[in-house]
């Protein structure tokens, strides 16, 4: 069972809809596929159109209730521990709570899904509090989306140095998977950063990108990954070709 969590401190740069879109890729691979949501937005939930307010969800799991949390979604291979509203509330109840860590809980939780999946996508907030320490203490490795900008590299380096230090102080076996590029163009800016990133990360910076396409954004609105949605479109074929070339890394 392969762990990746996808994480980048800033917003906006595809990172649930990588999540969703890579687990719709491996699932209609013939792959078990869980995703975990743990991001007080939802969207990876919505996008699944998985959301209530009622069901048990990522709030009830970090508090160590017992319940069912695995959903099934309407596509083949993938499954969800969904979020809502009330996962905005848990980060200050874990970080109030000395009972039990604070930082461990969904590793705990994992374990007893070990083998159950073949990949589990951690959908983490755009910030290094407690939610994201939690699932880099569970992962085995980061997987990195990055939307080319004028702040595009800001605070990677601060990121790559967070994991380094969550792989001290919890989890030894976390690893940087690597950084891809999503929203691409065809651009000097995009060329330029592009090389800068292939520089400084080497092997650690995937060659596939994924293109601007507002056929995703259409995807979201329709909460339908594109390889059901639209299979043909450039960026459903950018993210089957991410997914394999994740899938050599993990060989």
């Amino acid at each position: 069972m392969k762990i990746i969590s996808l994480l980048n401190i800033k917003g906006g740069v595809a990172k649930t809809v990588s999540t969703v879109n890579i687990a719709a890729e491996l699932g209609n691979s013939g792959k078990r596929v869980l995703v975990l949501d743990l991001d007080p937005q939802s969207n990876s939930t919505k996008y699944l159109d998985c959301y209530s307010h009622d069901n048990a969800s990522m709030y009830e799991l970090l508090r160590g209730e017992d319940n069912n949390y695995i959903k099934d979604t309407e596509y083949e291979g993938v499954f969800i521990v969904p979020a809502n509203i009330r996962l905005i509330l848990a980060e200050p109840e874990i970080l109030s709570d000395t009972r039990k860590a604070r930082e461990t809980r969904l590793k705990k939780w994992v374990k007893t899904i070990d083998g159950q999946f073949d990949y589990v996508l951690i959908d983490c907030p755009p910030a290094l509090g407690m939610l994201t320490t939690n699932a880099l203490a569970a992962s085995e490795y980061v997987l990195v989306p990055i939307k080319i900008d004028k702040f595009a590299l800001d605070g990677f380096q601060y990121l790559l140095s967070s994991i380094e230090e969550a792989r001290e102080e919890f989890n030894e076996n976390l690893k940087f998977l690597g950084a891809f590029i999503t929203m691409d163009k065809a651009t000097n800016i995009n060329k330029e950063i592009k090389s800068e990133l292939r520089d400084a990360l080497g092997t650690k910076f995937f060659n596939q990108t994924i293109r601007d396409n507002v056929e995703v954004v259409k995807s979201t609105f329709d909460s339908i990954p594109l390889a059901y949605c639209n299979p043909n479109a450039n960026a459903a074929k950018d993210y089957k070709a991410l997914v394999r070339e994740i899938e050599s890394c993990l060989i």
